[in-house]
């Protein structure tokens, strides 16, 4: 990993000036609010401090996304496939409908981010697999733009080759890609970014509204409620829509299933293009890690996926509050284990037993993880020493992150890094993003 030198030459930089970079922090931070990259209403924490990463690393990245949806796509095929295999999924009727629809495309998974603990030299491990309404595209962009015109980064540029990574016309030319396969006709689509919204629409679909624009595709942002379904097209008010970019998650299209009729009614009619399908609910779920551990219903993996599996994902299984055996290892050895709920995401509902006294432990296993948990070992997270920037001054403190790999069309083009002081990372708890680049000499 180039990081490890690369972050010493930027601490030096800093140290050069020291007084002018903390000025411009306060700058930089300016910037961030008034830009996009804003979260639940408030603009995003940040570190302004890069995460460099070396080609070996990009290659890296493609080589362990690849390796992964190649088992993904088995899974998802004998689901397809399998009825009994399906039994070890939590899909209601109405999401399996959904899910075994085809969607007219070959893709499985359009989009995801994948994340992982990535300690460089082929050392990581997946935390889990945002496959359903992934999000941050206008974080990461963002703040590589602000940063990457900072003074530091402009310095660093002096001797070394530091490039961003592009992540909105990237995903424009695959969900076009999935279009045409869908439509097979040369003819631009409406767009319709779909979602449940409450309150102001996210200022992440009003920048992918307008790449979509530039590309000269007509585009609305919509509610999945005030969708209509008339005569075999589904309209936006008198928008009619070729294409879905669906943001809506699946766990809200299924609870709000009568007022999501339309949509629902023209996917599984087969006339519109929905880009993200609900076939990608097979992955996002994270039963999805129990399943590929379990070695008697993946029979159709090889020896060397299997190898994959065992060492670059955290056992998990589900949590049967049943077995005794189970239980008592896991309060019995709490530093060892993880308790997340099956579908939630933003580390909702995600308890880390290190974390916990053991009473703490004991009301969690006794009265939250009754019902939909699984249990996964625990990760040591990668940490590195980071510039913390404060209104008075500089620290240097150590911070664990997770970078997520956002793939589009099952191929990775990008990465997006969190970070924080804690053993969890996420809004729920801590979390500062840091800018990704491109380094080399």
């Amino acid at each position: 990993m180039v990081y490890t030198k690369a972050v010493k030459e930027f601490q030096n930089i800093i140290e050069k000036n020291r007084d002018d970079y903390i000025k411009e922090y306060q700058h930089l931070k300016s910037q961030v609010a008034e830009s996009p990259a804003i979260y639940k209403g408030e603009p995003i924490d940040f570190l302004y401090h890069p995460l460099y990463l070396s080609d070996e690393d990009l290659e890296q990245f493609k080589s362990l996304t690849d390796s992964l949806f190649g088992i993904l796509s088995k899974v998802i095929d004998r689901y397809l496939k399998d009825e009994n295999f399906r039994k070890h999924f939590p899909f209601e009727p109405t999401l399996e409908t959904l899910i075994l629809k085809d969607p007219g495309y070959s893709v499985n998974v359009p989009m995801a981010r994948i994340d992982v603990f990535y300690h460089g030299a082929g050392k990581f491990q997946f935390c889990e697999l945002n496959a359903d309404g992934s999000s941050a595209m206008v974080e990461a962009r963002e703040l590589q733009r602000i940063i990457g015109e900072s003074k530091a980064v402009q310095e660093h540029k002096k001797s070394h080759k530091i490039t961003s990574f592009e992540l909105f016309q990237s995903w424009f030319d695959a969900l076009l890609k999935n279009y045409r396969e869908f439509s097979t006709s040369e003819k631009l689509p409406n767009i319709a970014i779909i979602d449940y919204i409450e309150g102001d629409t996210p200022l992440e679909f009003i920048e992918f509204k307008k790449n979509f624009e530039k590309n000269r595709c007509p585009t609305v942002i919509a509610d999945v409620r005030e969708l209509e379904y008339r005569d075999g097209v589904l309209y936006h008010k008198d928008f009619p829509i070729d294409c879905v970019y669906r943001r809506a998650v699946t766990w809200e299209i299924i609870e709000n299933e009568e007022k999501s009729k339309a949509f629902i009614d023209a996917y599984l009619d087969g006339n519109v293009c929905v880009v993200g399908p609900l076939r990608s609910q097979i992955i996002h779920n994270k039963v999805i890690f129990a399943v590929l551990h379990n070695e008697e219903i993946t029979s159709f993996l090889t020896a060397q996926e299997r190898t994959f599996i065992k060492k670059h994902i955290p056992y998990t299984a589900h949590f049967n509050v049943e077995d005794s055996a189970l239980v008592d290892k896991v309060r019995n050895q709490k530093d060892l284990y993880v308790l997340k709920p099956m579908d939630k995401y933003a580390a909702l509902g995600v308890y880390i037993g290190k974390d916990c006294t053991q009473d703490e432990w004991e009301e969690v296993i006794n009265t939250v993880a009754v019902e939909g948990y699984l249990v996964q070992k625990f990760c040591n997270l990668p940490s590195k020493e980071l510039a913390f920037f404060k209104e008075d001054g500089l620290d240097y403190i150590n911070f664990n992150y997770m970078v997520g790999l956002f793939c589009y069309n099952q191929s990775f083009v990008g990465p997006y890094t969190r970070s924080g002081r804690k053993n969890l990372i996420g809004a729920v708890v801590e979390s500062y993003i840091v800018p990704n680049f491109r380094i080399s000499n």
